[in-house]
């Protein structure tokens, strides 16, 4: 199976974005957290910013590639 490039370009390029946008999603989920009044568990915390950061993660280069290669032209499909 060949990868193309613009795929893989899309994707990298889409994981940079998810890493800024991991960012402000961590704050936005901070700032929640802290305004329920008790403190959560440090286990808990780190492991709710993994999934976030994972799914974020994920969901950014899935998007990066389709957009690469839709781009491109590859993978459009039919004649």
């Amino acid at each position: 199976m060949d990868l193309p490039l613009s795929g893989v370009i899309g994707a990298a390029v889409g994981l940079g974005v998810g890493i800024l946008d991991f960012a402000v999603i961590a704050a936005l989920v901070r700032r929640t957290i802290d305004r329920m009044g008790t403190p959560p568990d440090p286990k808990r915390m780190d492991l709710v910013m993994r999934g976030v950061f994972l799914v974020n993660a994920l969901v950014f280069a899935g998007l990066g590639w389709w957009l690469g290669v839709s781009v491109s032209g590859i993978g459009a499909g039919g004649p």
